[in-house]
């Protein structure tokens, strides 16, 4: 402990003195103004007990700071500051690195091998994924345009989110100025299709040809739409319309999200049957589309990874090449299934049920609860409509609506009625009665009240081989699958 005394002499003969002493760390001290009778009498200690009486003193505490406390703050304000830095520095560096390696890697498509020009994509797709597999998981860019802040963070995210999805072969992104130009700006002579969610147009895309531009409206989120994309890169088989390509883009307040698909030329399986006045379907192409329709839900339900549950299968879902092969599209409403899903199914409330009335399953229709087998419900019912070329709810005389799974119910359990009245009568009794037994055999099956009473698609796919046109393909069908449900 130190005392310190300091004073001064005022000009009225007063004095004043600061006394402090320092205790630790702690330092105490008085102001003290003095009025002295003897101007040479000064206190000369704090403990001096004229100042006390004669003088006005005032306390002052103040505490000081731990020996070197300041420094080491100091030091690590700096250190805190370096460190923020050098982070920004790196992710700057590392962002514009992934820039250009992206920028030449990815940043036009590959041309097509004139071997392949013309032919399916898939075997195009396939052949690209093997000559690139070092590539396989990223999607291409065809331009990297300036857009928003939000917009960058948006893509930089799912940039980084490709190899976690481990996407086969290269799914391409288009720029939204390059599909307006291939759809003459979207105008309605390329209009192709409507939706409730989404309008079709076709297009030409240099290097590719014919495409289905699907173009989506402000329904939904960016990460639904990028979730859709990521699942249907997954997908490739003969009897599922693959995906080319997809555009992201932020313009003004609103994203524009399109889809790129193979352009199917006949259209959809509805069009053609509505369009029979003029060119009629006969029995041999209506069991091709059956067999081809039934092959592409049985690899949704079985083969895909993960298993897709489809919820949506009707006629116009099913799309017709040159050939009259049958493709499944549209899994906008498709959910996955995971490995451990043993019961396979998922459940909505009723008010907020997916899928076209006409198709639903009685389980999905009343309780909202939907599974593979309410996938075959609605395939029986597209059978129905190869069989009969009904819609699925069609107008009656009085205006009011009737459901084709009605009409055909009574008809389907007479075997005399399956071949005169149920059939479309377009096709003038020009088909063999024991194929279209078969036909109505598995529809009712098919149309089953009780889910667990249908058959899986695997079993739908045996029994259509039976009566399938090509007589190389042809197999016996065993009775334990044609009559297991009588």
């Amino acid at each position: 402990m130190y005392i310190n005394t300091i004073y001064r002499r005022a000009r009225s003969c007063a004095h004043t003195h600061t006394h402090s002493y320092i205790r630790g760390q702690e330092r105490e001290s008085w102001n003290c103004s003095c009025v002295s009778e003897d101007s040479s009498r000064v206190p000369s200690v704090i403990q001096d007990g004229n100042c006390f009486t004669s003088c006005k003193c005032t306390p002052d505490f103040a505490e000081i700071p731990p020996e070197g406390k300041k420094f080491i703050s100091e030091k690590g304000l700096v250190a805190v500051l370096l460190l923020c830095v050098v982070f920004t520095i790196t992710v700057l560096f590392t962002s514009v690195a992934c820039y250009f390696y992206h920028k030449d890697k990815c940043s036009a498509r590959p041309a097509l091998p004139s071997s392949v020009k013309g032919t399916n994509w898939n075997t195009v797709a396939n052949s690209t994924s093997n000559q690139s597999a070092s590539t396989q998981g990223f999607y291409v860019n065809t331009s990297f345009y300036p857009r928003p802040i939000i917009g960058i963070v948006r893509k930089l995210s799912f940039i980084f989110g490709r190899e976690k999805g481990g996407l086969p072969g290269a799914i391409t992104r288009f720029a939204f100025v390059e599909l307006e130009q291939a759809t003459n700006r979207f105008s309605n002579t390329n209009l192709v299709g409507l939706g409730g969610s989404s309008n079709v147009y076709r297009g030409e895309l240099n290097g590719v040809g014919a495409v289905a531009i699907k173009k989506l409206k402000a329904i939904g989120d960016d990460y639904e739409f990028l979730t859709e994309i990521e699942l249907l890169s997954r997908l490739n088989h003969c009897h599922v319309v693959p995906l080319l390509g997809y555009c992201l883009e932020s313009l003004g307040k609103q994203s524009e999200r399109l889809l790129v698909f193979e352009y199917m030329c006949n259209g959809s399986l509805r069009d053609c049957l509505d369009a029979q006045a003029t060119k009629p379907m006969d029995w041999g192409t209506r069991v091709t589309i059956a067999i081809g329709a039934a092959k592409g839900l049985e690899y949704l339900h079985e083969a895909a990874a993960p298993r897709i549950l489809h919820r949506d299968i009707k006629s116009t879902n099913i799309l017709l090449d040159d050939k009259f092969r049958a493709k499944i599209t549209d899994l906008g409403m498709a959910k996955r299934l995971m490995p451990d899903d043993a019961v396979a199914s998922c459940t909505n409330s009723p008010s907020r049920m997916l899928g076209t009335f006409g198709y639903f399953a009685p389980e999905y229709a009343i309780v909202g609860k939907a599974s593979l087998k309410s996938d075959v419900f609605s395939f029986g019912v597209v059978v129905l409509e190869l069989i009969t070329g009904r819609q699925p709810i069609q107008k009656i005389g009085n205006g009011d609506d009737e459901s084709l799974v009605m009409w055909a119910a009574a008809r389907l359990r007479n075997s005399r009625l399956v071949v005169t009245e149920l059939p479309d009568p377009l096709l003038k009794g020009k088909f063999p009665e024991e194929e279209m037994q078969i036909m109505a055999h598995l529809a009712r099956e098919c149309l089953q009240w009780d889910p667990e009473s249908r058959p899986t698609m695997s079993e739908v796919v045996q029994i259509l081989s039976v009566i399938a046109p090509d007589k190389t393909k042809k197999k016996n069908l065993p009775d334990d699958i044609i009559f297991m449900r009588s």
